[in-house]
């Protein structure tokens, strides 16, 4: 009897151990400031957002073509569009020109590089900032990238202070599942 105990005891703590593996989200990678001319290469351009006009979670993902990690962004794949092959410059005038799109109105728009675990660069980022008096905030996103199984994994959710706002007032946050 005292081995079964055991042996169940063992089993619970290995179950334990693999669920809680299993829920860890991966290495979470921290963006930084960059600037356009520190893109080279060629790239390949996630738009994600512009699905109605007052949308405000939009934004442009530049993975270059010389990574070894992709971008997974958890959300529907219509949420977002893909462009290949682009120059540095097609891809950042395309890139901003996107960004644009919502019906509030940019106060400027911010360039972020996504580091690897190791220093490099994976790709970039491209986020509208937004005139505070409109929304609150200046940023009105919460965008978290993980590594975690050979790709970036991405996650795009509205403010929380933009999100009650939009909430109160009865605003449309969207059509999209990560709110």
């Amino acid at each position: 009897m005292r081995r079964i105990k055991s042996a169940l005891s063992r089993a619970g703590y290995l179950l334990i151990a693999m669920i809680v593996s299993a829920c860890v989200q991966g290495v979470r990678l921290v963006p930084s400031s960059a600037k356009p001319e520190e893109m080279k290469g060629t790239y390949t351009l996630l738009l994600y957002g512009c699905q109605y006009p007052a949308d405000v979670k939009d934004v442009a993902f530049f993975v270059s073509d010389d990574s070894k990690y992709p971008l997974d962004i958890i959300d529907i794949d219509s949420s977002y569009k893909v462009k290949t092959g682009l120059t540095a410059s097609q891809a950042m005038d395309a890139a901003s020109k996107f960004v644009r799109c919502s019906s509030y109105s940019l106060w400027q728009t911010q360039l972020q590089q996504i580091p690897d675990e190791n220093g490099g660069v994976i790709g970039y980022e491209l986020r509208p900032l937004y005139l505070p008096y409109q929304l609150g905030v200046v940023d009105a996103m919460d965008i978290s990238y993980f590594l975690k199984n050979g790709k970036v994994v991405t996650y795009i959710k509205l403010d929380p202070y933009v999100q009650r706002n939009f909430e109160a007032s009865g605003g449309d946050l969207g059509s999209s599942g990560s709110q």
